[in-house]
């Protein structure tokens, strides 16, 4: 195994197996640079391939930092619903972006069975996008979509904050991901929308990269304009 992993057994929540799960060790993890809606390209070794895990023995699936904090309800659903139907197989050990796909899947429909809350479900599917962009792979934007209504149904259903999530990040990444979607519009009037929200003044960095995405998505919204109206001419 690569030296920069290692494994840890943990106990599957769901039936209650004992497994053993790949992580990165933190000093392997070095930045090189970062997208504006939070994709992390790293030097080396990649933590974002080894965020989820799945258990072997019942096709349990989740990211690490929710695996193991699952209710008896949601354990059942899982038990009925998908453990019947798995077939055994492994994800420890080093990971490919294609393995690494396959586990965040299974995480989002295991999300899917147990119902759960829409932030989740858009944590999951903005990771899925990450990846098949590392792959340059058209397959990203369908799953910014998919995490763009997520986030939408967040901000307008959930209580903030929700874990690591304040409903100013919500906000930028629902601007950011209107403007990756390519709908410019929206994306202006939420960038704006933050800019102007007393509260998100506090997080200054934040403010500071939401005003140059706003500049851009209003560029991006003025060159649609100019080209719609060569059209017409």
């Amino acid at each position: 195994m690569n030296e920069s992993l290692y494994s840890k057994e943990i106990i599957c929540p769901v039936c209650n197996n004992k497994i053993e799960v790949t992580k990165v060790k933190s000093k392997a993890c070095v930045i090189s640079s970062k997208d504006t809606d939070f994709c992390i390209y790293y030097e080396g070794i990649n933590p974002l391939l080894y965020e989820a895990w799945v258990c072997e023995h019942c096709g349990y699936a989740a990211l690490s930092e929710r695996f193991e904090e699952l209710s008896d309800k949601q354990a059942k659903k899982i038990k009925t619903a998908i453990s019947p139907y798995w077939k055994s197989r492994k994800f420890t050990g080093e990971r490919t972006i294609e393995n690494a796909l396959e586990v965040y899947k299974l995480a989002l429909y295991n999300l899917q069975i147990i119902e759960a809350r829409s932030s989740d479900l858009a944590k999951v599917c903005i990771r899925i996008a990450w990846l098949y962009r590392m792959n340059k792979d058209e397959r990203e934007y369908e799953f910014l979509k998919h995490a763009l209504r997520f986030y939408l149904d967040t901000y307008e259903n959930e209580k903030f904050p929700i874990n690591k999530l304040d409903e100013y990040t919500c906000m930028y990444m629902i601007a950011e991901l209107y403007r990756r979607t390519g709908n410019v519009e929206e994306a202006v009037l939420w960038f704006s929308r933050l800019i102007t929200s007393p509260g998100a003044r506090e997080n200054k960095n934040l403010i500071e990269v939401a005003r140059e995405q706003y500049y851009l998505a209003k560029e991006q919204k003025e060159k649609i304009l100019k080209q719609q109206e060569n059209v017409e001419n």
